[in-house]
């Protein structure tokens, strides 16, 4: 069985609840560098954070619930401006080029990419950089 990583966490909690969602639903799963993160948060950034390893022949179905599950949640969020619950996650993944760059990168997110994540409201217009309270 061959297994490939389709999230990363540097939060114990979100890693073995979105872990546990997947084994619920059948799917074979595992967290890579669980204990290490745990006993050590600082390294976390280093090596990749905790990695949610899935069986290959599931990467699809795994992938379907577990965003899924994230945009049923994000309806149920209020704008802190308008107080609608219209948010939406955006996902923007920045890929820089050069040897100096990518290292950066390597060293600081553990991947030679770097990820920002933030929260759009379609009402109102406003962003956020992480979810509101």
């Amino acid at each position: 069985m061959m297994f490939s990583q389709i999230r990363s966490y540097d939060n114990y909690i979100v890693a073995n609840l979105q872990l546990n969602l997947l084994k619920d639903h059948g799917i074979s799963c595992y967290l890579q560098d669980e204990h290490t993160i745990t006993i050590d948060p600082l390294l976390s950034p280093a090596i990749g954070g905790m990695k949610l390893m899935v069986v290959d022949n599931d990467m699809e179905k795994a992938s379907e619930l577990l965003d899924s599950v994230e945009d049923d949640y994000l309806k149920t969020v209020a704008c802190p401006v308008c107080h609608h619950t219209s948010l939406e996650k955006i996902t923007h993944v920045d890929h820089p080029t050069g040897f100096w760059p990518k290292l950066k990168n390597r060293l600081i997110g553990g991947s030679p990419a770097s990820f920002k994540t933030y929260y759009h409201c379609t009402s109102c217009d406003q962003t956020f950089s992480s979810l509101p309270v």
